[in-house]
């Protein structure tokens, strides 16, 4: 990458993620610097409203960073032509997936699908490869069916990154309020979730096809889609049975939820809706309370309201916060595969 470019990127990461930190939302409409980004890189408005946000910004940055040097393990995991960008609704360009095949079985494969993060504004499903695709490798060492997905992106008038209500929310004790302006923005977030839940449905049409099992769902995902993952596996079922749609009659839950590095809105798009006998919660993050965006409450509170509710809960960290780190021996992913393994009762094809 030309030094100008990292240079550009060093003195925006110095002074945005301050802005971030008190609170102060910008975007191209009011942050001259980010205007001046956008003007220079037009194609970092991923969600093409007009409005370049500081998560696609920064999602940008991340892209440009990594440039092509993605690792052979990356490439080695890349899907077939025919399983990339399948697509599973026509009614938003990004509803895609990419699919990675179960190892040969004789018996229909489990599933774990992935939502990325991103601020709702930003990322690709894609980044599940990231980091030598480790992940994608264990679950397909294990037996799994493993589907990566996009979907839409917020409109920046929705964002509440954008709108001014991160603020209140970090002085409120990262308790969502609930007024009209808040429930507008909530309903937009929803009907993006509803999209992902189309996207269970549509895994679900192709159990014969693929050969997965549609009673062994796990769903997960790291920052928005850890909200994702968990609003599938609390809110009510998407399905409609006298649906003239065969795909709309399929459900939409998931059987075990996974959420790596919990978001601001998991109290109002999650924990609301959680209730007695429902998905077997996994939580992992490592974010400090520095981090306003991924404050460990947020992980904390997801947990303890699991708990209340018996709903079986593994929460661990890094190091960073209060979640305890996995035994000598162990990691976080080695705990989630296990986890996945004993609430869908899978046995490992190790």
């Amino acid at each position: 990458m030309p030094s100008r470019k990292i240079s550009l990127i060093s003195l925006f990461l110095s002074c945005l993620f301050i802005q971030i930190a008190m609170g102060q939302q910008r975007t191209s409409e009011n942050e001259p610097r980010i205007k001046a980004y956008f003007q220079k890189f037009p194609k970092s408005d991923s969600n093409e409203d007009g409005v370049l946000s500081l998560q696609e910004l920064l999602s940008h940055m991340r892209k440009m960073r990594e440039g092509n040097n993605n690792s052979e393990s990356e490439n080695q995991f890349k899907p077939a032509p025919e399983n990339t960008d399948i697509r599973y609704s026509d009614k938003h360009k990004r509803n895609v997936l990419d699919y990675y095949p179960a190892k040969e079985t004789k018996s229909p494969a489990p599933v774990y699908v992935w939502f990325h993060g991103g601020g709702f504004s930003g990322g690709d499903k894609a980044s599940v490869r990231k980091g030598g695709a480790k992940m994608i490798k264990e679950y397909l060492d294990n037996g799994y069916a493993v589907f990566s997905c996009n979907y839409p992106f917020i409109n920046q008038k929705s964002n509440v990154l954008r709108n001014g209500m991160l603020e209140e929310y970090v002085k409120n004790n990262y308790i969502s309020q609930d007024g009209p302006e808040h429930q507008k923005s909530r309903n937009e977030y929803i009907k993006i979730l509803r999209h992902c839940g189309r996207a269970i449905q549509f895994i679900r049409s192709k159990a014969d096809e693929w050969n997965i099992d549609p009673e062994k769902v796990c769903v997960g995902g790291a920052s928005a889609g850890a909200i994702i993952s968990q609003w599938l596996g609390y809110s009510d079922d998407l399905a409609v049975t006298d649906s003239n749609d065969p795909v709309a009659k399929l459900s939409s839950r998931a059987q075990v939820s996974v959420g790596h590095v919990q978001p601001v809105g998991t109290d109002s798009l999650v924990i609301k809706y959680m209730d007695k006998g429902e998905a077997p919660l996994f939580l992992y993050s490592n974010a400090p309370k520095r981090d306003v965006i991924h404050h460990p409450i947020n992980a904390t509170r997801i947990r303890d309201k699991a708990k209340e509710l018996k709903i079986p809960c593994v929460a661990v960290g890094g190091g960073k916060n209060e979640l305890p780190v996995p035994k000598e021996g162990s990691s976080w992913l080695s705990m989630q595969l296990d986890f996945c393994a004993k609430h869908l009762k899978v046995t490992s094809s190790k």
